[in-house]
């Protein structure tokens, strides 16, 4: 049995040295995915001021009041994913539900977040806050994406030498950058909330892409399910917000004929709080993840190295990239979108003096109740 925190970081730099560096960093890279289903990479090459000014770039516009947020307002349908999205407009435990065959989970997701993608995407625009109420800030998002586009290709470079293929097999595939790049922040909410089961920060689940390229600040409370431990899940450990946290996805899954096996994380309360106090209070979280994703049109059948006759074809269907993450996506919006649009203003966590107020929308009566609880 492993430790139960995943905590050592993979140092990214021996991936630009020499080929003897580079071999013990795709081996390492490749061991550890497939083992942990996550990896920690430092020195990956995007500066450390960079990524300590998307943090306060995130908090900025968390800061923001509800009204300015709901400007670039994500739409009550689950595509195009892009803009805000307010705390309860998506319900992360519907996608382990249906995975599961049980279908959408009750469970809550108490987090608001804002969805952009590249700025030249032909098939689905950005919508963005009106730039008086944070200058700067669509620019600066824009330049992180690109930077960040960049660190994709190496990590999919080494990935593909791991793996021993040619690198082109994945890179080509994600050359139009048609990925999605996501704020992520956590209220706080009493941990009673959590306890009796009735919310959640994101429930476990898998990302539709490639690879998820996270980043996250110190609070903690992030978990990955453990490959050679199905069904146990390990803290990963927070060390430095300028770590990259990599994990696989399901495009990746399937590209490789489960070679690499997509990682089910979630996200729950940090291992610091020991969960004796209900009325304790989880302290606010902030994460960024980059969701790199191959090209719109490009199939998802298994690459031909990943065929043999000992591991045949697992997937039959010519599936492309962009038909998969609508599958996918169509779950992860309840089924519930159209009343909930109707209660736009309401559904939100808002702030008066130090109040906490949560606004539930009660779906099976379609009513909404405020209830204080602290």
């Amino acid at each position: 049995m492993g430790s139960n925190t995943i905590s050592d970081a993979l140092d990214m730099s021996l991936f630009f040295g020499t080929p003897e560096q580079q071999v013990k960093f795709c081996t390492a890279l490749l061991d550890t995915l497939k083992k942990r289903g996550v990896a920690k990479l430092k020195n990956h090459g995007i500066p450390q001021e960079t990524i300590y000014s998307l943090f306060d770039w995130a908090r900025k516009f968390f800061s923001l009041s509800y009204e300015e947020k709901m400007v670039a307002k994500h739409p009550p349908k689950a595509n195009p994913n892009r803009g805000y999205s307010y705390v309860g407009q998506e319900n992360t435990a519907s996608l382990s539900g249906y995975e599961k065959g049980l279908g959408p989970g009750k469970t809550r997701d108490i987090k608001e977040s804002f969805d952009m993608g590249a700025d030249n995407d032909e098939l689905v625009s950005n919508l963005w806050i009106d730039d008086e109420s944070l200058p700067g800030f669509r620019k600066f998002m824009e330049n992180f994406y690109k930077e960040a586009f960049k660190t994709e290709l190496n990590i999919l470079s080494a990935l593909a030498r791991a793996l021993g293929i040619p690198e082109v097999h994945l890179t080509s595939l994600h050359s139009r950058a048609e990925n999605e790049f996501r704020l992520l922040h956590y209220p706080t909410v009493p941990l009673a909330e959590f306890k009796n089961g009735t919310a959640t920060r994101i429930a476990e689940h898998t990302d539709f892409g490639t690879i998820t390229m996270l980043f996250q600040d110190s609070t903690g409370g992030l978990q990955v399910e453990d490959q050679t431990e199905l069904g146990t899940f390990r803290n990963v450990e927070v060390s430095s917000p300028t770590d990259i946290i990599l994990n696989i996805g399901d495009s990746l899954q399937r590209l490789t004929n489960d070679t690499f096996r997509a990682a089910c994380h979630r996200v729950t309360f940090p291992p610091t709080i020991k969960g004796d106090n209900d009325d304790e209070m989880l302290p606010e979280r902030y994460s960024v993840a980059y969701f790199a994703k191959p090209n719109y049109n490009d199939s998802l059948l298994p690459l031909k190295e990943f065929i043999t006759e000992a591991t045949p074809c697992r997937y039959k269907e010519d599936i492309t990239a962009w038909e998969w993450n609508n599958l996918r996506i169509g779950n992860l919006f309840d089924i519930q979108q159209e009343s909930h649009a109707t209660c736009d203003s309401l559904l939100c966590i808002l702030y008066q003096c130090d109040a906490y107020i949560w606004l539930e929308l009660v779906v099976a009566s379609s009513e909404v109740t405020a209830v204080e609880v602290s």
